[in-house]
């Protein structure tokens, strides 16, 4: 499971790429690489934001973090 302690040293996409790696593996590493093909600063975003950020914030781990959307989207009963 995920560490979810910053490096403080670690830049959002380098916090990112490790995120990714252990939620996605190598499937996402290929997901962002094509959309890197067609927009670089979308797939930097991605790294940066989802992954480096919301996902390698401390408090919850990856699982409970995913529960908790599932059920804030299931709440609001017109998520599709």
């Amino acid at each position: 499971m995920m560490q979810h302690f910053p490096n403080v040293g670690e830049s959002r996409l380098e916090r990112g790429r490790r995120a990714l790696a252990e939620i996605d593996g190598e499937a996402g590493h290929k997901v962002v690489a094509a959309l890197g093909d067609i927009a670089p600063d979308f797939a930097t975003y991605v790294l940066e934001f989802p992954f480096g950020d919301i996902y390698s914030r401390p408090g919850l781990d990856v699982r409970s973090r995913e529960i908790a959307t599932i059920a804030a989207l299931a709440a609001m009963g017109n998520a599709t």
